[in-house]
């Protein structure tokens, strides 16, 4: 079978994470045999004006190969494949939604390019999720290359104190405004000043050299997601393959990925106490099993992978 990928999200040399997560997919992609090329539409450096511009080069790429499958990542490249080129018509189209259409594509959006593409994949279990057309599969985590890590080594590799607390920050490339860094410094706030945790710090990860993400994760003693909205963020999954508890709002699927993991929880008021009271909650926990239930629910990345896969091969 032989893939094309399309995506606004992929990394770069200025951006080596940008989008890492749709590398990794295509590439367990490729390790269970299939051909997958790759149309990069490099909006983020190049301005919106490449949405426009790569329209062609897509066109003659489709005409110089022979595609069973066209897998765009994200509605602004569903629009580029199918209204700007009217790929529909051609061949069988997935579209992957990072997040749930009322935050990424809206509804009038999502709306038209639903009647245009054999598939949809959602992150989160959205109300569209339902077969069989729609379909709801998390990223997968890579559990080789996230995995538990002596917190020592971890903090000397980033040349951290290891008699700190550090409560992780993650953001891909910059602060997002969704991400509600403001929230999270009133939650550590409160956790100094209410609970007397003086020997908690923030640890931020932003825009770092990927071979060190997992020491990031293994450093901390706990991960804090303050977000307004998510899709399926990938970043819980990457801590719960490094066994490490998180305490987060109550956003995209995070629900689902945290169903009975102990020491992580969900805070369904969002509130910057509740938040607080949770998190030490969490660090006076000492049984974590957030590993163990990443592999049980099959978000592994290869696991997902042969997910994706059966849906491609239902679509021919």
């Amino acid at each position: 079978m032989r893939v094309l990928h399309i995506t606004n999200n992929y990394p770069t040399q200025q951006h080596p994470i940008f989008g890492i997560f749709v590398k990794e997919q295509i590439d367990s992609l490729i390790k269970l045999g299939l051909e997958c090329d790759v149309f990069f539409i490099n909006g983020k450096e190049k301005g919106k004006l490449e949405y426009i511009k790569c329209v062609k080069d897509l066109k003659n790429k489709i005409e110089e190969n022979s595609y069973d499958i066209i897998h765009c990542h994200h509605a602004f490249s569903g629009v580029v494949a199918i209204l700007f080129s009217g790929l529909q018509r051609k061949y069988p189209i997935v579209i992957s939604f990072q997040n749930d259409p009322a935050n990424e594509a809206k509804f009038n959006l999502f709306n038209l390019l639903s009647t245009r593409s054999s598939a949809w994949i959602f992150k989160n279990n959205s109300v569209y999720a339902v077969p069989p057309k729609g379909y709801y599969l998390p990223n997968g985590v890579n559990t080789d290359f996230f995995k538990p890590i002596s917190r020592i080594d971890a903090c000397n590799k980033l040349n951290l104190d290891p008699s700190k607390r550090y409560i992780l920050f993650v953001s891909s490339n910059y602060i997002r405004k969704q991400k509600r860094y403001d929230k999270f410094l009133s939650v550590l706030s409160v956790l100094k000043s209410q609970y007397g945790l003086n020997d908690i710090e923030e640890l931020q990860m932003i825009n770092v050299n990927r071979d060190l993400v997992p020491y990031y994760f293994n450093a901390a003693s706990l991960h804090l997601l303050t977000s307004d909205f998510e899709g399926s963020p990938n970043s819980v999954k990457e801590a719960m393959a490094c066994n490490i508890p998180v305490v987060t709002t109550n956003v995209g699927n995070v629900d689902d990925l945290l169903a009975d993991v102990n020491g992580s929880f969900v805070v369904n008021s969002g509130e910057i106490e509740d938040l607080a009271l949770h998190v030490i909650q969490s660090l006076n926990t000492s049984d974590y099993n957030s590993r163990t239930m990443l592999i049980q629910k099959k978000l592994d990345i290869k696991s997902v992978a042969i997910k994706l896969n059966n849906i491609y091969q239902s679509l021919i």
